[in-house]
This record gives C-alpha cells, sequence and structure tokens, in this order.
C-alpha cells in the first residue's frame, strides 16, 4: 500500500506544511548571456553533476559547489565568491551560498579591467528536495543582496513571511540604494512573485520580484528583483530564518 501524501489543499486546511518538493528552481533576468538550473558538467575533482549550476545560454550548466572549490579562479570576500580574472577573463561571478544548502545567488557579467556591467545578469538557482513551506505563522529572514559587487557593497536587511497571509516583504539595502520586495507566497508550489521598488540617488524604480523557499519549513530563500527600465537595478538576494 503506497503512504498518504497530504495534498497542499488538506495541508493548508490542516494549518500544516505543504508537501515536500524535489528538483531544482531558479531564475535569471536575461536568459541570452547566462542560464541556470542542474549541472551537467563532471569534471573529476573539480565539477559534478546533480548540482545547482549555471552556464552558457547555448552550452552546458557547471556547479557552483565547483567554482566556489576552484582555487585557480575563485576567491571569497565576506561571504561572496568571485570567479574570474578582470586582466584575463571575460566572464565574471559574483556569487553567495545560502546557509550551506545547494542554493546560490548572485550576478555574471561580461567586462575587462575596467568593469561597466553592460552586459549582465542576476539570478538565483537551488536544490528544492525535501523543501516544505508552512501555511500558519511567520518567520524573519536575514537577506544579503548582489549589485554590480565591487567588495564592500553587498546589500542587506530583512524579509517577513506570514506564511498564514501568504506575504513576504522586506527591504535590502547599502550605502547607495535599497531594494524593496513584497511578493505572494504560494505554499503549494514554495514560490514567490510580486513587485519591487528600487531606490537610489532619490529616484524610485518600479520592478517585480520573484523567488522560491528551500528547506524543511521554508528554512532559507533566494530570488531576485529585476527593473525593465533600469537593468543596472536587477538585484539578486537570498538568506535564511532569524
Amino acid at each position: 500500500m503506497k503512504p498518504l501524501q497530504l495534498s497542499w489543499i488538506t495541508a493548508a486546511m490542516l494549518g500544516l506544511s505543504s508537501f515536500a518538493h524535489a528538483g531544482f528552481d531558479g531564475a535569471i533576468s536575461d536568459n541570452t548571456l547566462r542560464q541556470v538550473g542542474e549541472s551537467e558538467v563532471y569534471v573529476p575533482f573539480f565539477h559534478a553533476k546533480g548540482k545547482a549550476g549555471i552556464g552558457s545560454a547555448t552550452g552546458k550548466r557547471v556547479d557552483f559547489q565547483g567554482l566556489s572549490n576552484n582555487i585557480f579562479s575563485s576567491k571569497q570576500r565576506g561571504d561572496v565568491y568571485t570567479s574570474g580574472s578582470k586582466h584575463f577573463s571575460n566572464s565574471h561571478y559574483n556569487f553567495v551560498q545560502v546557509a550551506n544548502q545547494d542554493v546560490w545567488f548572485g550576478e555574471w557579467y561580461e567586462g575587462s579591467q575596467d568593469v561597466s556591467f553592460n552586459n549582465r545578469a542576476v539570478y538565483y538557482v537551488g536544490n528544492d528536495a525535501g523543501t516544505t513551506v508552512p501555511t500558519s505563522g511567520t518567520a524573519t529572514y536575514n537577506i544579503a543582496g548582489i549589485n554590480k559587487f565591487s567588495g564592500g557593497n553587498q546589500l542587506a536587511g530583512t524579509f517577513n513571511a506570514d506564511f498564514g497571509a501568504q506575504t513576504l516583504n522586506g527591504t535590502i539595502s547599502n550605502a547607495s540604494l535599497a531594494v524593496t520586495v513584497n511578493a505572494q507566497i504560494n505554499s503549494a508550489t514554495a514560490a514567490f512573485n510580486g513587485s519591487a521598488m528600487a531606490t537610489q540617488g532619490g529616484i524610485n524604480t518600479s520592478g517585480v520580484s520573484q523567488g522560491h523557499f528551500f528547506g524543511a519549513d521554508a528554512a532559507s530563500l533566494a530570488g531576485i528583483a529585476t527593473f525593465d527600465s533600469n537593468s543596472q537595478l536587477d538585484t539578486a538576494f537570498g538568506g535564511s530564518k532569524q
């Protein structure tokens, strides 16, 4: 006899977590530049298949874990990994791991020593196996953000989730940029989608936000905020419960 699995509707009626997820979830602001998803490249001691990964729009994806461990091209500044030389490479990654999970967010850009960020994409991707999302209660998440990372300008703040009301909102900021997210949670899919507002130099710019919860009882989250009228404001973010 197969074990009984509660539907998300039944779980919601009982005030329980929704059913567990399995697979990878992610998004990127410009999929003509890069793609995210399950990694496909296997290189002994360097890269593995079946993990959260990134790759060129027409190529195969490599895992972030391998990128973070690559002693030849990656280093860590605070909790931000950087991969790619400003002098020798035309492909650069700034990325962060969320709570020791296979969950990552960050930015990719083309450029030389004179960084212009003209060709740039922000992203998140993670393995959501075992993810459950409550349908009642609240939680506060410590959130970090990446926007044109230069070594000391990571964004930080908190997001508040109300799982009964199915809402997520909060603000992250640094000395020059603030990004506010107001989103609706879908506990059946562990996703959230909504609006975003970027404030820079006294100017407010409207955009959209999207992302995903990861881990048991929505232990962490990651997502992106994008702005069609000014992609320089596009920001990736993620974090875990307080």
